[in-house]
């Protein structure tokens, strides 16, 4: 029997670090609110939930750069740190820890969650305007209503699985990424100790590498180790080494700075000015961006050293990455060993092709070349969809709809197709190089893009907004601001522009992101070096200042830490909320 529907103020569906901090954000502004977060896993962290942590699996964004502004994160002196990045876990535990140690009217965030609980349907009534909201909960319906909601559930919660020939005859596991720790492949029982002796991986990103480095260094069990990139994709991965310089302990603290914003390819979030005419829009400015750029690249095959290496496997010249930096036409990564290449070199047979065929202990390649294998690790991404919502109602709230949808398509294009058409005219007035991008590698193009009012709120309904839609390279900083514009309109505290407008500035990001970043922008969704000029765009929206540097030299150069941005939900506070209580 299904229970009553609980009321609540405001729910949130996801506990990664974007709904944990919403939640957290929301309460110490609305400490009697009553709120709910529901995640599908056992525990708050989502991506640095403890059932996903895996063997190698380091951060890739620095210490100083990591955790929320309110609670300073901090690993330990003696931990294993390679140019202030560091294993994941120790994210993990201050998730964990974040949630137990934030209390509000006698209650802890932790006793606001609801672990193990799927929503499986989410509408909104028209009659009371209000959200109902269905999910499985041990075994039972349980359903909510809401004034408000938030959906955090990110970018990487469903996992893609590609459907392979012969799959039903593998005897083998066949675990996508997001289970690889959980399933304790590496970790073989008495009893079958001598199987799963060959591993291989499929896909060419940096969770690709992760694996194979942590199937290669594994101990627990001697096995070979195979990599698969197939030939149609993107190829394999670049890794840029980790080390910053001067006041900068990390590459990623160099992404940062808003210095850097301005060397990005064609940054919307930044007015025009004599600095981006000269860069973008004149020959001696783009070759000293190609020259940036083109010397990263090769300093990174540099270090690889694909062709020369001692002791390489044959095959190993077959990681020979063509990802241009600038445009981010691959998957992009740091190192985080300095005997990463040595062993992938030297431990892991590399192969690329597509995967034609899987017989009950082999990978058939388009060549016809056969890999033997005993599990099949796939790192082949994530799906982007939102199933607890109709396809009418998800296409209403501007989410992506499946081009299989074919009525609704029809009639999204019908309206926004002299909108985005324009908008292609004024992103190539505007940069007009960005024609150059058209000969790039492009994903499959599989559903509409995203058309959500700054990466977070539709138009047509401020009830509800979406966090960590937008692919940055640090997450932490992006929810610590987004969550706060996100709040700002589901209260009201702030009006947003008409409709038309908001479209208008959907379609330009809509057709400006797939000629920036070839790849996969078709989303309208990455902002890979423009994270920093977004979440400044999002606060002066709000009328915000406290992140801001003392002198305008630091400002521009110093880059951008947790703790540079403590003092925004006080003076978020006591703009909106002081004001009207």
């Amino acid at each position: 029997m299904e229970a009553a529907d609980e009321t609540l103020d405001l729910l949130i569906v996801g506990a990664g670090l974007y709904g944990t901090y919403a939640a957290n954000t929301y309460l110490q502004l609305h400490p009697t609110a009553n709120i709910k977060v529901l995640d599908a896993d056992a525990d708050a962290g989502g991506v640095w939930s403890r059932g996903r942590l895996y063997p190698k699996f380091w951060s890739q964004t620095g210490a100083r750069l990591s955790g929320f502004p309110d609670v300073p994160f901090k690993v330990a002196e003696d931990a294993p740190r390679y140019h202030d990045l560091f294993e994941a876990k120790h994210l993990t535990s201050y998730l964990e820890d974040y949630v137990s140690i934030h209390e509000y009217e006698g209650a802890s965030l932790r006793e606001r969650f609801v672990f193990n609980c799927w929503v499986t349907k989410i509408r909104k009534d028209d009659d009371d305007d209000v959200w109902r909201i269905k999910a499985k909960l041990g075994g039972r319906d349980v359903s909510y209503t809401a004034s408000k909601l938030i959906i955090a559930t990110g970018q990487n919660s469903i996992p893609h699985i590609p459907r392979l020939p012969g799959q039903e005859s593998f005897k083998g596991p066949i675990i996508h990424q997001k289970d690889f720790g959980r399933s304790k492949i590496f970790t073989p029982d008495e009893e079958n100790a001598d199987d799963h002796t060959n591993a291989t991986i499929l896909g060419g990103s940096k969770s690709a590498s992760d694996i194979a480095y942590a199937a290669a260094t594994d101990t627990t069990s001697p096995r070979k180790v195979n990599w698969i990139i197939r030939t149609t994709g993107a190829g394999p991965l670049i890794l840029s080494k980790a080390q910053g310089f001067g006041k900068y302990k990390s590459l990623p603290e160099l992404g940062s700075i808003r210095a850097i914003a301005s060397l990005s390819s064609a940054n919307p979030f930044l007015p025009d000015s004599w600095w981006s005419y000269f860069l973008h829009r004149t020959p001696v400015g783009e070759w000293l961006l190609n020259q940036i750029w083109s010397k990263n690249e090769k300093e990174s095959k540099a270090i690889a050293n694909y062709h020369g290496r001692e002791g390489a496997l044959p095959g190993f010249e077959k990681l020979e990455t063509e990802t241009k930096m600038r445009w981010r036409s691959g998957s992009i990564g740091l190192l985080q060993s300095d005997n990463f290449w040595d062993v992938i070199a030297k431990n892991v047979q590399v192969y690329r092709g597509e995967v034609v065929n899987l017989e009950e202990d082999v990978v058939v390649l388009d060549d016809g070349r056969t890999v033997r294998t005993d599990m099949l690790l796939c790192a082949t991404g994530w799906r982007q969809e939102y199933s607890s919502f109709d396809a009418h109602e998800a296409a209403r709230l501007g989410l992506p709809i499946s081009l299989n949808e074919k009525d609704i398509v029809a009639e999204m294009r019908q309206h926004w197709s002299k909108l985005e058409d324009d908008a292609d005219r004024k992103v190539l007035q505007r940069w007009p190089y960005l024609k150059q991008t058209e000969g790039f590698h492009k994903h499959t193009v599989d559903s509409t893009s995203y058309k959500l009012y700054n990466l977070t709120v539709p138009p047509n309904d401020q009830s509800i907004a979406f966090l960590g839609v937008q692919l940055v390279p640090n997450s932490y900083h992006a929810a610590g601001v987004q969550t706060l514009y996100a709040i700002a309109v589901l209260d009201g505290a702030i009006e947003l522009p008409s409709i038309a407008k908001m479209e208008e500035e959907i379609a330009f990001m809509n057709r400006w992101c797939p000629r920036r970043y070839p790849l996969g922008g078709w989303k309208g969704n990455v902002l890979d070096y423009e994270m920093v000029s977004f979440t400044d765009y999002l606060l002066e929206q709000l009328g915000l200042s406290s992140h801001k540097k003392q002198s305008w030299w630091g400002d521009l150069t110093d880059p951008c830490l947790a703790a540079d941005y403590a003092g925004l939900v006080d003076e978020y506070w006591k703009k909106y909320v002081r004001v009207g209580s």
